[in-house]
């Protein structure tokens, strides 16, 4: 069997073995191949490399020069210098050009070859490959736009952390949009928290006046892509309108005003969820590629970064100016409160809320209206602060109780108002709005606040604070106005209450002055005595009481000076102080008998006849004997019943107090004896009985104003006793806080004329 044959390799079926390979692993990597005979310069090249060179249709010489020309004219140089290079050093070629089709597209290729040699190592062949890297390098350029644009966001985040204000951010967001997207608007949607027509509000300066206002608040309703966005949180990355989806189909006007076609809207999230959008435009169509969209949801993270920074920020100052605002209303308020307990009259309210309590809230007026017992018909009487027009404060003065105002209102149903403008206060009076208008108008107010003041559960007036502008009324303000107007009840119903009870007493004052003055007579002047008396009322109207004071002459001729001071301040007190004060003088007048006597008397019929008071009394007999008349001596006999001690001056001038061991007051214990007492009544001699109101002072003690009125008389004991009572009720004023009675006797020598000071002598008994 002869084998040689099969030894012997077929190169014809392996030539085609390596060709179909190759052919193979050229399209699979979608190569063409090339093969340049450097001796004769012709070029071969298969179809798939002259597809690449776009030279499909044209004829070919079959010279290198074929090659040439479809390459683009810039890289024609630098490609030949690579080409003698390689072969120069008889080494390989690698070389990226473009080629420019007869379409007038250019494509991108990668030449690779290799040059051979001879065998004297002379450059013979240089064969090679071409692949079309054009897609290759767009996606690598696009790589590297995409990763120099998200290194622009770092830029971007540090503009948007030093941004302190929306508008600062919408700023920043502006330059990234054009910088970083190539967009040529941006806009932030952001939610308002209110409903209806103002639910969304647009930050953007991208679009001409007109458009901007038309946008700057939108319902949350409209079809516009970022609208969708902002309530929803689904991002919306649309090509162009015409591509956009159904849904937006009736935004496509106001989508079209804005002269934008393609859009991107990526949601803001804040800590409770969406609170809006970022939308970004495009004058033309746009694809959106996955990093675009990637690269912009990124944007919107960090500008709702920026955002929530913001607001958080935003919320801490005005938490913070809230905390300061709220102490400053609670200190005005004490401030107030405390004002409000001085003020003495309404007009003294109205000043103290004007003057304090408005200025907290901006009003340009306060009212007080009232109502009125005087006028008809449920009349109210209005007192304003800082109007301007003195003609609106004299209109509203007096007010019938139908005007259509809302203090009125408030006053005569008890509604609290608070209305943010006056299409507000027009509701309240249907059919009434053009009377209602035109005063709201002559007073230039338009928001207003009226709340109703109540005494004891009783509606009593209102309290209307107004405005010179257009204003909504906060629950914190609601809330201070509610204080203003209780404080302002508070201190109207003490002014009224002490109003009403200065009347009662003024009425109780007139009743016991008219009791008092009837009942202290002239004294009698009997001969070489001079008695003065003075009688102060109390300054306070309720302090009238039972203080009095009476000198008469009984019957064997002896004087009788008295002064006593009835317990309380009424006009039971005065009313009682008449009775002791004629039941003291008929008992003395008519038994005659001394001091200590009388007062057991007074103390027994006070119990008898029921009187029910008790009183201090002081007193005093002067007596003088035929025998001491000739002698040309008096004595001095006294008792006292709880009362302060008379005060002697004598000749010397020196002062000393008649004093005795304290007795119990008249009413108390009529069985217990009285005590009487007896001094010399020297000749120059001066005798001051007196009621505790001349010597008494609040928050000093007694023994103070005894020493005081000892002393001061002390100094006048040259002066008569006109002038020492005088001058006594001059140092004490007349603020005294309780009823002052003083009785001045004065001893002359009886050796000697009456003293003309003295006047004439009156004596009842002969």
């Amino acid at each position: 069997m002869d084998t040689s044959s099969s030894q012997v390799p077929d190169v014809a079926v392996t030539h085609e073995l390596v060709r179909a390979r190759l052919e193979v692993a050229t399209e699979a990597a979608q190569l063409g191949l090339w093969d340049w005979d450097l001796t004769t310069d012709a070029l071969q090249w298969d179809a798939r490399s002259r597809t690449l060179y776009g030279q499909d249709d044209m004829p070919l010489t079959g010279l290198v020069s074929d090659f040439a020309r479809t390459v683009h004219p810039d890289d024609q140089a630098p490609i030949a210098e690579l080409l003698q290079r390689a072969i120069a050093e008889r080494g390989t070629l690698e070389a990226e050009f473009r080629t420019v089709h007869p379409d007038g597209s250019e494509r991108i290729l990668y030449a690779r070859g290799q040059v051979l040699v001879d065998a004297s190592g002379a450059a013979v062949r240089m064969v090679g490959t071409n692949s079309d890297v054009t897609e290759l390098r767009r996606a690598q350029r696009q790589t590297a736009q995409d990763a120099e644009r998200l290194g622009r966001l770092v830029e971007v985040a540090r503009a948007l952390g030093d941004a302190e204000t929306e508008q600062a951010v919408l700023e920043v967001v502006n330059g990234a949009a054009s910088e970083v997207f190539g967009a040529s608007s941006a806009a932030l949607v952001l939610h308002t928290g209110e409903p209806g027509p103002r639910a969304l509000r647009t930050l953007t300066s991208a679009y001409d006046e007109a458009f901007g206002a038309s946008v700057a608040f939108l319902p949350a309703d409209v079809p516009l892509p970022a609208v969708h966005t902002a309530t929803t949180g689904t991002s919306w990355f649309v090509t162009s309108r015409a591509e956009a989806p159904a849904a937006f189909a009736a935004g496509a006007p106001i989508w079209a005003a804005s002269g934008t076609d393609a859009v991107g809207c990526v949601p803001l999230f804040s800590d409770d969820g969406v609170a809006g959008a970022l939308s970004i435009g495009f004058p033309g169509p746009r694809p959106w590629r996955e990093p675009d969209r990637a690269l912009l949801t990124t944007f919107g993270s960090l500008t709702a970064q920026a955002l929530r920074r913001i607001w958080a920020r935003t919320a801490e100052l005005r938490a913070l100016h809230s905390a300061r605002q709220t102490a400053a209303q609670q200190t005005a308020l004490v401030a107030l409160a405390q004002s409000l307990e001085l003020a003495e009259s309404e007009e003294g309210v109205l000043a103290v809320i004007a003057g304090g309590g408005v200025g907290l809230l901006g009003a340009c007026g306060a009212v007080l209206c009232l109502h009125s017992e005087v006028l008809e018909d449920g009349g109210l009487r209005a007192l304003t602060a800082r109007f301007s027009d003195g003609a609106v404060r004299a209109d509203v003065s007096e007010l019938p109780a139908g005007v259509p105002l809302p203090m009125v209102d408030a006053a005569a149903t008890g509604r609290a108002h608070f209305l943010p403008d006056r299409a507000a206060a027009l509701a309240l009076f249907p059919g009434r709005e053009q009377e209602v208008a035109e005063l709201l108008e002559a007073a230039g107010t338009h928001a207003c606040a009226a709340l109703a003041l109540t005494d004891a559960g009783v509606v009593v007036g209102s309290l209307a604070l107004f405005l010179d502008r257009d204003h909504t009324w906060t629950s914190d303000e609601q809330a201070l106005v509610r204080a203003f107007t209780a404080l302002a009840a508070t201190a109207l119903s003490r002014i009224h209450a002490q109003e009403a009870e200065r009347a009662a007493n003024a009425a109780v004052r007139r009743f016991s002055e008219t009791l008092q003055r009837s009942l202290l007579t002239r004294p009698p002047e009997p001969d070489h005595l001079h008695l003065a008396v003075r009688y102060l009322p109390a300054a306070a109207e309720a302090q009238v009481g039972g203080d009095w004071y009476d000198a008469f002459m009984v019957g064997d001729g002896a004087t009788s000076i008295v002064v006593g001071d009835v317990t309380g301040h009424d006009r039971e007190a005065a009313a009682a102080m008449g009775q002791m004060r004629n039941l003291l003088r008929g008992i003395a007048h008519v038994s005659g008998a001394e001091p200590a006597q009388v007062l057991s008397s007074l103390d027994a019929a006070v119990r008898d006849l029921d009187v029910g008071a008790m009183a201090t009394v002081l007193l005093v007999k002067v007596v003088q004997t035929p025998e001491m008349k000739r002698r040309g001596e008096r004595l001095l006999r006294w008792s006292n019943a709880g009362h302060p001690p008379p005060l002697l001056v004598g000749p010397d001038g020196r002062a000393r107090y008649l004093e005795s061991e304290p007795e119990l007051l008249i009413g108390l214990a009529p069985d217990v004896p009285r005590t009487a007492h007896e001094v010399p009544l020297e000749p120059g001699s001066t005798l001051l009985l007196f009621s505790d109101g001349l010597v008494e002072r609040r928050g000093a003690p007694l023994d103070e104003g005894l020493a005081w009125l000892a002393h001061t008389v002390e100094g006048l004991h040259e002066a008569t006793v006109e002038e020492i009572c005088d001058e006594l009720l001059r140092q004490v004023g007349a603020q005294v806080e309780d009823d002052v009675a003083i009785v001045a006797l004065r001893a002359y020598p009886e050796d000697a004329p009456r003293p003309p000071e003295a006047g004439p002598e009156i004596s009842p008994v002969s």
